[in-house]
């Protein structure tokens, strides 16, 4: 008999492939070993993906620690990670190649494959690109419509333009954000724009021609208005093909734009004649967050801060050659807030102590610290030789001839602080600088005479907009579906029978909330505070009430909560400027007295609490003041009567994040890790889980399950909206994407976030 060889087989034929079907997937160290691959690589520390451009290695994104990856050729010191991506070899990655009886056995498996497949890089363990969700919702849902609506102004910058006008420009939150046209001889608003792709934004400079840009967030767009022409521009992503996400900050010269972004801690530069981003480069391997930025007026010199925790750079634009400004100064500090060109002095004001200091840029030494909680400086005025910032209600002037400073006694109401200082000429007294800036989030704003020493504080008139959700959640009766605003606050309680909401004010971003005794206790963001909410009948007149701030634990979100016997509540959070972990709060609701357990799970933050049958069901995050612990994520439970005795479940993946625990239909504690939704039996000691993504992004928050009135498994993960059968753990997604939060209404209904709106599916949709 003839044996038929399929093509190339002959060649597969030089190994020994006794006991090798064609086809089959060969395994090494627990992961399928990939035809055309050499090896793996393992990110020990954050590293740079590049991509060649013109022979030119450039950054494509960050590769964060604990991250695996596939090789597939090499490049001088470079390895290949697949579709034409490389990876330095040194200190920040472990490389490993497989035996030659493996290599030889996937070439067996493989004998028609004689190259390496274009694979995509991103592999195990490593968030998935951003995805940009579809306009509308591609399943049958309800547009319920906007829920939360506020005058939020959110940064400004002042500017004149050639006529002798003065403006101050203010960015409006919103969905999307809007950047509004003050005029400060009259008062009005003149014009406004929307900020199209980005739902926020602070990063702003007004260049010498009186042109203002603004540079977003979401999509990282750069904008621009020029009052001369009355002329308004987008000028795209800025951020494209990167793995950033924010635009920090922005320094504009006569022919640049400059930005700082976040979190891969990188810089841009965008050539305003051309109307083109040159180029994006990492400005701090191992940091996350580029966040100021200043320049020389010819460009030759950039200076950034990075963190946490704080660096400070001066950046030769031409050689490329980065020169450390801070040499151990500072140390405690996570990262320079705002920087300021003046002169020979570069102005740098730290957080999150809110000391500042003056470096000098011929001597390369500091010449004085001192307080300063404004946000930033004011550029030179001329005539008196001196800067101005403010600190505890008052305005300071730095002279710079002496290098003193004095209070000028001049005050802002309720002690506020300046969120930006720009010099400008009114026509009722042109001869004179008056420094101006927004005062807080209303749209108030002053007008400061150094001369005559005289503060006036006037409020623009200003649109609310449509925000961002963000919490959502629901009662044990299920007839209110509250909804929170992203970063402006506001907290919508909407009637799922009438299908209308009402909006409460005066309430902040909510990390996390739960109702117990019928009232609402929230963790409200910044500063980690908890919140009391005592709803009257029509949710128009409740009382809110601050319970504890936990922020002088160096703690910034409350992102977990659990009532236990109506009398207690526990709460977790996220260390944001601790050099720990997240703490444990108990918080007795009768008495007010709490205990704090500091660094509850070292190095990691609790973002995930549960009451069941005496214990508390606790989840971590690996992440922890944008550090990542060495071990993965935790789950456990503890006695609510002593924390301290706490029991730990060895969970079937490693996370890095545990996620939603709550109780499932089945009487097992139901969670997400990662990717993975788990359903783990207490007295069996038993776990049983479904991968319905492979990777997710985050730091604290993602997923989110509920327990559906027909006994499925509801729940949200990356925009997707997924039902899982508790029978089998077979899962099928209902929305591939524009779905976050979700929450369930007393007969079933499905509810669900996506930007400003919110959605339904109606029960009866959930059963085709």
């Amino acid at each position: 008999m003839i044996n038929l060889l399929p093509v190339n087989q002959a060649k597969a034929l030089e190994f020994d492939c006794t006991g090798i079907k064609i086809g089959q997937k060969i395994y090494w160290e627990g992961v399928e070993l990939k035809p055309g691959q050499i090896g793996k690589l393992m990110v020990l520390e954050d590293t740079p993906l590049y991509r060649f451009v013109d022979g030119k290695p450039e950054i494509e994104r960050m590769l964060y620690k604990g991250s695996t990856y596939r090789i597939y050729n090499f490049r001088a010191e470079y390895l290949g990670v697949g579709a034409g991506f490389y990876v330095v070899r040194d200190e920040r990655v472990e490389y490993k190649t497989p035996s030659k009886q493996k290599l030889n056995a996937v070439k067996c498996a493989n004998p028609k494959l004689e190259i390496p497949p274009v694979t995509s890089p991103i592999d195990e363990g490593t968030p998935p690109i951003q995805e940009k969700p579809p306009e509308k919702p591609q399943w049958e849902s309800m547009d319920l419509g906007p829920q939360v609506s506020n005058l939020s102004t959110l940064a400004s910058r002042a500017g004149m333009d050639q006529n002798g006008n003065a403006y101050l420009y203010v960015i409006l939150h919103g969905t999307p954000s809007s950047l509004a046209v003050v005029d400060l001889n009259t008062n009005e608003t003149k014009r406004s724009f929307s900020l199209g792709n980005s739902t926020s934004a602070w990063a702003m400079d007004v260049d010498s021609s009186g042109t203002v840009w603004v540079g977003g967030t979401t999509n990282g767009n750069l904008y621009s208005y020029n009052p001369n022409i009355d002329e308004f521009k987008d000028h795209g992503d800025m951020l494209a093909g990167t793995a950033e996400t924010t635009i920090q900050d922005l320094a504009v010269t006569d022919y640049f734009v400059y930005g700082s972004t976040a979190y891969g801690a990188s810089a841009f530069t965008f050539n305003k004649i051309t109307g083109e981003r040159e180029s994006i480069k990492s400005a701090s391997f191992g940091k996350q967050f580029a966040k100021s930025i200043a320049v020389e007026p010819d460009d030759r010199y950039v200076y950034i801060s990075t963190g946490p925790l704080v660096d400070i750079f001066k950046w030769d634009i031409i050689s490329d050659l980065k020169i450390p400004i801070l040499n151990g100064a500072h140390p405690a500090e996570s990262y320079a807030e705002k920087m300021k060109k003046i002169d020979d002095l570069l102005v740098v004001k730290f957080y999150p102590s809110k000391k500042a200091n003056i470096y000098s840029l011929s001597s390369g030494t500091f010449l004085k610290e001192f307080m300063a909680d404004s946000r930033g400086f004011s550029p030179k005025e001329p005539e008196k030789n001196e800067f101005y910032y403010t600190y505890d209600g008052n305005f300071y002037a730095y002279n710079l001839g002496t290098g003193t400073i004095r209070n000028t006694n001049a005050r802002l109401p309720r002690k506020r602080t300046a969120l930006s200082l720009d010099f400008i000429q009114l026509k009722s007294n042109p001869s004179r600088n008056i420094l101006t800036g927004l005062i807080d989030n209303e749209g108030n704003y002053f007008l400061y005479n150094p001369f005559s020493n005289v503060v006036t504080v006037k409020k623009a008139i200003l649109p609310s907009n449509p925000v961002n959700l963000h919490t959502l959640f629901t009662d044990s009766e299920q007839r209110y579906i509250y909804v929170n605003g992203f970063m402006t606050g506001g907290l919508t309680k909407f009637d799922s029978i009438e299908r209308k909401g009402v909006q409460l004010g005066g309430v902040n971003q909510l990390e996390s909330a739960i109702v117990m005794n019928g009232k609402l206790y929230g963790g409200a963001y910044p500063k980690a505070r908890l919140i009391e909410i005592t709803p009257n009948e029509f949710w128009d007149q409740s009382s809110i009430k601050e319970l504890i701030s936990l922020d002088k634990y160096s703690q910034e979100r409350i992102t977990a909560m659990a009532g236990y016997n109506n009398t207690h509540l526990f709460a977790g959070t996220y260390a944001q400027d601790s050099i720990k972990g997240g703490l444990l709060l108990d918080y007795d609701v009768a008495t007010g007295d709490y205990r704090v357990y500091e660094d509850f799970i070292t190095n990691q933050s609790i973002i995930s609490l549960l009451p069941d049958e005496g214990y508390i069901y606790a989840g971590t995050s690996i992440h922890s003041n944008y550090r990542r612990a060495e071990f993965s994520a935790k789950f456990f439970r503890f006695n609510p009567d002593n924390p301290n005795e706490k029991e730990f479940f060895f969970l079937p993946m490693r996370a890095t994040m545990v996620m939603s625990l709550i109780k499932g239909p089945d009487g097992d504690i139901w969670g997400a890790a990662d990717g993975t939704i788990f359903a783990y039996n207490p007295y069996l000691n038993k776990f049983r889980s479904v991968k319905v993504l492979n990777a997710i992004s985050g730091r604290f928050s993602n997923a989110k399950l509920l327990v559906g009135k027909d006994g499925f498994v509801y729940g949200t993960m990356e925009g997707r909206l997924f039902r899982i059968n508790p029978a089998d753990m077979s899962f099928t997604f209902l929305l591939e994407s524009g779905a976050y939060e979700i929450a369930q209404d007393e007969v079933g209904n499905l509810y669900y976030r996506y930007l400003s709106n919110l959605y339904m599916i109606p029960v009866e949709n959930l059963n085709q």
